[in-house]
């Protein structure tokens, strides 16, 4: 078990005036049996009433509506907890995290990969299957900020050969998914200092296994989970709309601390 003092925070700055600005945040982490939160403190600015309700696939999630003009928008969250992935409980598994999704869809590239693994992975658990495929996906990808965006796909990102970490986990879950391992994504936050992270967790008897193919290495207690879904599209940190804007400017810092 770790304990950790965890942070987020995410400023968006607007050239212009916002109105009626509507917004869903999944910037508060999971309290439930291996990561408690024993602190939370929230700041949202500007705001008026804030609402906390969980989506399908049990993420917290807040909402508001704003209607006074503003040019900056702020979210703020720290806390602590402690965490024990050891005492994760079995869950009944949802089917949904069988099948390909928006992001994670087989194409010519993903089942060319899937091919090369699957005598490796045979007869093999779902956790030694899928770090078999963290090993393929090593060979063939390479970490670079810039070189994808959020709307590029796990298909896109192995064609290009480099993107960042929702590149790595969306073609983890992908290739796993195609070896009939159940796959999710994950969004939150690792040891250190930076910004929010993202891996996969994968079906093994009853247990959700976190896995990070971007530092190829399993999921520990210095890990802090947000949500859970899909794949990024059942996971963005902040989705809004809103009236005017102009340009905007986001900077964001997450941060984990052993305590």
């Amino acid at each position: 078990m770790q304990t950790v003092e965890f942070s987020y925070s995410m400023q968006i700055t607007f050239s212009a005036p916002v109105v009626r600005h509507c917004f869903s945040l999944r910037c508060l982490p999971f309290n439930n049996e291996y990561q408690r939160i024993r602190e939370l403190f929230l700041e949202v600015s500007p705001h008026n009433v804030l609402t906390e309700t969980a989506d399908g696939f049990g993420n917290r999630i807040l909402t508001d509506r704003i209607t006074e003009a503003h040019t900056e928008f702020s979210v703020y969250v720290n806390g602590i907890a402690e965490i024990d992935i050891a005492k994760k409980v079995p869950e009944e598994l949802n089917g949904i995290y069988k099948y390909p999704s928006q992001y994670t869809a087989c194409g010519e590239k993903l089942t060319a990969l899937t091919e090369v693994c699957r005598p490796l992975c045979e007869n093999q658990t779902p956790t030694e299957t899928a770090k078999m495929v963290m090993q393929e996906l090593r060979k063939r990808f390479t970490y670079q900020s810039g070189a994808t965006n959020i709307n590029t796909t796990a298909e896109e990102a192995l064609a290009l050969g480099k993107g960042v970490c929702q590149d790595f986990a969306h073609m983890q879950i992908a290739v796993c998914r195609a070896l009939s391992v159940p796959a999710r994504y994950v969004v939150g936050m690792q040891e250190g200092t930076g910004e929010t992270h993202a891996w996969v967790e994968i079906y093994d008897n009853g247990i959700w296994v976190g896995i990070d193919p971007t530092n190829h290495k399993m999921v520990n207690d210095r890990y802090l989970t947000l949500s859970h879904g899909r794949d990024f599209a059942d996971c963005g940190i902040n989705r809004g709309l809103f009236v005017g804007g102009g340009t905007q400017t986001q900077t964001v810092e997450a941060s984990v601390k052993v305590l």
